[in-house]
């Protein structure tokens, strides 16, 4: 169900800004509200309070990145808790995240703004990916990834998230969208013990 909410107002979002003509100037501030929903458990926190109404998370969510607010109190609240966000310069958005809220769905915020940058990514035959290897790979390994992603598949160019996870012994895992290519030895010696755990001796 939640994907479902995600990915209805995602492209309902993406429709308004490209026939807004706004779609890079969106695209930049969904990133900022990403970040700062991500990385700040008070904003979700608050948004989330069933004591507080409607009015007032709406209020908060324009408090916190319209430019007119960046100078009082608010700013200095985020810059104690070490988190950076920048001066809202589309009211737009948050237009569009007050229907969100109204509809009860503040928990859907981040998941719809990430839809919604996949589509403008798309557009742009940009591809996402994200890549866990055993060990840090060098610069040169990950260029060469990169080069390897964009010759085998349709996208013009790859942004791609690295991650280690030293229990996939040696390998990678890939994952575009919903498709994993999995070539750790992890994956391949579960699936030794699997087919030996069916035989019958």
């Amino acid at each position: 169900m939640a994907r479902l909410v995600s990915k209805v107002y995602g492209e309902a979002l993406f429709e308004f800004a490209k026939e807004s003509d706004q779609l890079e100037k969106m695209f930049e501030e969904a990133l900022d509200i990403i970040e700062v929903f991500t990385s700040s458990e008070e904003v979700n926190d608050f948004l989330n309070n069933p004591n507080v109404n409607k009015d007032q998370k709406i209020s908060f969510l324009h408090t916190v990145f319209v430019d007119k607010f960046w100078a009082g109190p608010v700013a200095k609240i985020f810059k104690f808790f070490h988190i950076d966000i920048h001066k809202g310069q589309n009211p737009k958005i948050l237009e569009f995240l007050s229907i969100v809220i109204r509809k009860g769905r503040q928990k859907d915020i981040v998941p719809i703004l990430r839809h919604f940058t996949h589509l403008v990514l798309l557009s742009l035959n940009i591809g996402e990916a994200s890549v866990t290897s055993a060990e840090e790979l060098s610069d040169k390994q990950k260029k060469d990834l990169e080069k390897k992603l964009v010759d085998t598949t349709r996208f013009d160019n790859f942004i791609v998230s690295y991650n280690v996870d030293e229990s996939l012994i040696a390998g990678l895992k890939i994952k575009i969208d919903d498709k994993v290519l999995d070539t750790s030895y992890r994956t391949k010696i579960d699936s030794i013990s699997k087919n030996l755990r069916g035989l019958k001796l």
